[in-house]
């Protein structure tokens, strides 16, 4: 059976993602409907009153950015960081059920790069920084295309919701764990 298969190509060191393994750029630009909030008291407790619909966030600070991501008919390959994009001292992935929510914490120290690598999810993001004029104000939008980051700032309360079936995350940090550096919320119970 010698020369069934071809030998692989030897692959330079360098090779930009492209030439690699092609696939279908996704668009740049990344389009959002945020939802705007406040948490409102009610004669039956606490709730989310939604006060108006715009096409950007509304909290200080919080960027939404897409990630180098290549798109084929077998994966869909993203570059979470590389040299020109210092990643921090923490990086790690999250698989979410569907249903279910991560986060309901926001860090005094540590700010969090979240890149969205399958699925589709719902962000709840809500200023805890006294000093903020959007201080109280909660922004709630959805990101369903593969390589869509959310870089969150330190004081922003966040709770991602993974809608339909499974989603997966990648989260960067500025910082390792600490305990001590998490304050707990209950934005995804309003």
């Amino acid at each position: 059976m010698r020369g069934c298969f071809k030998a692989k190509e030897r692959i330079p060191k360098q090779m930009p993602y492209e030439q690699l393994d092609t696939g279908k750029r996704v668009r740049e630009q990344v389009g959002l409907k945020v939802s705007e909030a406040r948490i409102a008291s009610g004669p039956s407790g606490k709730y989310m009153h939604v006060q108006r619909q715009v096409d950007h966030l509304t909290l200080g600070g919080i960027r939404v950015e897409r990630a180098r991501a290549f798109v084929n008919e077998r994966r869909a390959l993203i570059v979470s960081f590389d040299s020109t994009d210092p990643p921090g001292t923490l990086g790690y992935a999250v698989t979410v059920r569907g249903g279910c929510t991560v986060g309901d914490h926001y860090h005094h120290r540590r700010e969090e790069r979240v890149i969205l690598l399958h699925g589709k999810v719902m962000f709840r993001l809500q200023d805890m920084r006294p000093d903020s004029p959007t201080a109280g104000v909660i922004n709630l939008f959805e990101v369903g295309e593969p390589g869509v980051g959310v870089h969150i700032p330190t004081g922003i309360a966040h709770s991602i919701l993974a809608e339909g079936g499974v989603a997966v995350l990648q989260v960067l940090a500025s910082s390792d764990y600490s305990p001590d550096d998490d304050v707990h919320v209950d934005l995804s119970m309003l």
